[in-house]
């Protein structure tokens, strides 16, 4: 139940107002505003209703000390005067509402629960905007690489305009965190943040989640809905994995971005935009073209300006870095033990290709600091199989070339690794998961190195039956 804390030096007023409330809310009663300062100090409270006119300190003398104090603690003043001098004054100094007696209990009553509900609006869009920040850091753009470097230069210089601004990148390389940088480095910083992840929405809600309907616009359409550009005012709106945007959406997309209007679904009234496009896809939008799943003139107007995110295998340099900077950020977090990661285990982790790029490098450090945080240090054994070395033999594995001083011993690892592959899936007679086992690792980064070697193996007819008969 919600506190209320009523600060008032007339019995009478604070007997009416204890009158008002006490079935609704629970209650403290004050006379003067050292007695409020004081229960405020014992008991905090979620609302004070604050007469102006008191002995030793007058409410809006109070109410200064309040804001300064307990400046998300809304206060509604209450006066026996109808001038309009203190209704202005206390509004300045950051009072939610005013209202005089004698008490219309209504209207007080709808005031209170306005106020409260307000109140707790504004504390749950900062715990989400807590949350968001805390998901999306900017601290975590870390990386010293040239290739990333650049990148993060690019986005810097566009931050400061207007422009449309498109972000390719392999999955896991940070496209969103990129974009929401781009926001808190602009003038729009203080407006919202609206993403609209493509891929998630069906076809049938994508228009009504981008531009709103009207009421009636169809069976379920029982009262009128903002879209995605409401919402953005004259923010940034986030198109993630704009790819995956069916060509007749990408119509109206980009009617959009070229008049800077829209109409809600079922209305008629023309709507004017102010919002800030920034794109991102994992796919490599210029084949999306040449392959017609993607129109072109859409994709010139949103590479305004192209940024490109390097993969992380790319950038092997910086895998170190990003190692000690989660590590940090979740020993702190999760309050681990663990002094540090061993040069052992750093050094797998530095091995390792990362196919999940910097997205799957912070789960594995958060992985490690919950599950081996008590542990003094993270060792080897700690991280999971597919960072471990292969140690299981490969049956009929024959030894390596005599050396001829012709061969790098780069070009003589590859070509051992791709014969120990394809030994594997020929006794695994083409089934990865079984080849995975025998080279003791797993089947994804088998999968990955089968696609960095392009080698290609098919299953066998006899190990489909099995699988069949599974």
């Amino acid at each position: 139940m919600k506190h209320l804390l009523i600060v008032d030096d007339e019995r009478g007023s604070r007997e009416s107002l204890k009158a008002i409330f006490s079935s609704l809310y629970r209650l403290s009663l004050a006379e003067t505003a050292a007695q409020a300062a004081q229960l405020l100090s014992e008991k905090p409270a979620d609302l004070i209703l604050l007469d102006v006119m008191m002995p030793e300190k007058n409410g809006l003398a109070f109410l200064k000390e309040i804001q300064e104090t307990h400046p998300d603690l809304p206060v509604i003043m209450v006066s026996a005067s109808t001038s309009i001098h203190p209704v202005v004054q206390a509004i300045r100094e950051g009072a939610y509402d005013f209202v005089t007696k004698p008490f219309d209990v209504e209207e007080i009553r709808k005031t209170v629960a306005r106020a409260l509900e307000s109140s707790t609006l504004q504390r749950q869009v900062r715990v989400l905007k807590t949350d968001i920040q805390r998901e999306f850091p900017i601290e975590n753009m870390v990386g010293s690489s040239a290739t990333f470097k650049q990148a993060m230069e690019h986005a810097r210089k566009v931050a400061e305009s207007d422009a449309t601004v498109l972000i390719q990148g392999e999955s896991g390389t940070g496209k969103e965190l990129v974009a929401r940088s781009i926001h808190a480095w602009s003038d729009r910083k203080d407006e919202p943040f609206v993403a609209v992840h493509c891929a998630a929405l069906p076809e049938a809600l994508m228009e009504s989640e981008l531009f709103g309907h009207e009421k009636g616009a169809f069976t379920s359409a029982d009262k009128q809905k903002p879209g995605r550009f409401d919402l953005a005012g004259s923010g940034t709106l986030f198109f993630d994995e704009v790819s995956e945007m069916s060509l007749s959406t990408q119509v109206k997309l980009l009617r959009v971005i070229q008049e800077r209007e829209f109409m809600r679904v079922g209305g008629i009234r023309v709507i004017r935009t102010n919002a800030r496009i920034v794109a991102a896809s994992a796919k490599d939008l210029r084949e999306e073209v040449r392959a017609k799943r993607f129109r072109d003139d859409l994709f010139y107007r949103l590479s305004v300006v192209p940024i490109s995110l390097p993969p992380l295998r790319e950038r092997p340099g910086d895998i170190q870095q990003l190692v000690h900077h989660f590590f940090a950020d979740f020993k702190h977090r999760l309050d681990a033990h663990t002094v540090n990661i061993s040069e052992e285990a750093l050094t797998l982790l530095c091995q390792y290709p990362w196919p999940g790029n910097v997205r799957e490098l912070r789960n594995i450090i958060e992985r490690l600091l919950v599950l081996h945080g008590k542990e003094a240090q993270i060792l080897p054994r700690h991280l999971p199989e597919e960072f471990l070395p292969a140690t299981a033999s490969v049956p009929n594995e024959s030894p390596p070339a005599k050396l001829t001083g012709k061969t790098t011993l780069e070009e003589s690892v590859r070509n051992y690794e791709r014969q120990l592959i394809e030994q594997a899936l020929k006794e695994a007679q083409g089934v990865q998961t079984t080849a995975a086992q025998l080279l003791g690792t797993t089947r994804r980064i088998l999968k990955y190195r089968m696609e960095q070697m392009n080698l290609r193996y098919e299953k066998s007819k006899k190990a489909d039956r099995k699988s069949d008969n599974r």
